[in-house]
């Protein structure tokens, strides 16, 4: 893991980042603006992992996460993990994960998440648990609630799972 960097996002980074995503719509724009806006608060850290020196991927920690499955509970929690498709499976996120939770780790005893339980997001649940993070125990979230038994749902990105690591 030698040829990845972390370090903090910079606004001046956004640029290159929706370069690197194939994406430079304003919506994109946006948020990385206001995920940077938070770490300027100190709500957050954006950190941005360089492999080779060209960017690969980001992930923001909030400190004290106000949406998700353990919403407002004082707890930090990983948001929006993502690596760019021609920089998978070279350990970038790993060395992501692996920083968000030594700085989690100065914040609380725990960390949670929320991972999206379509088959797109079928790389990422496997990492989170060979990374040791476990159901909270509610069950499957769906728009942030938990989904009660019987309930209908649409397996989109609003369907997740809430999965917690202590640190």
């Amino acid at each position: 893991m030698s040829n990845v960097q972390i370090r903090k996002m910079t606004y001046d980074d956004i640029p290159l980042i929706c370069k690197a995503d194939n994406d430079e719509s304003e919506s994109n724009i946006e948020y990385l603006k206001n995920n940077l806006d938070n770490q300027d608060n100190k709500k957050c850290s954006a950190l941005l992992a360089l492999y080779n020196n060209q960017i690969a991927g980001y992930v923001f920690l909030y400190y004290e996460c106000k949406w998700g499955g353990l919403k407002n509970q004082g707890l930090p929690s990983v948001v929006d993990l993502i690596v760019f498709e021609a920089y998978r499976r070279k350990g970038i996120a790993t060395a992501l994960m692996d920083f968000a939770e030594r700085e989690a780790r100065s914040i609380n005893s725990k960390i949670y998440l929320d991972v999206c339980l379509n088959s797109e997001y079928g790389p990422a649940q496997c990492l989170y648990i060979r990374r040791g993070y476990v159901p909270d125990g509610a069950g499957v979230y769906y728009e942030q609630e938990v989904l009660s038994l019987n309930s209908p749902c649409i397996n989109d990105d609003e369907l997740t799972l809430c999965l917690v690591k202590k640190l």
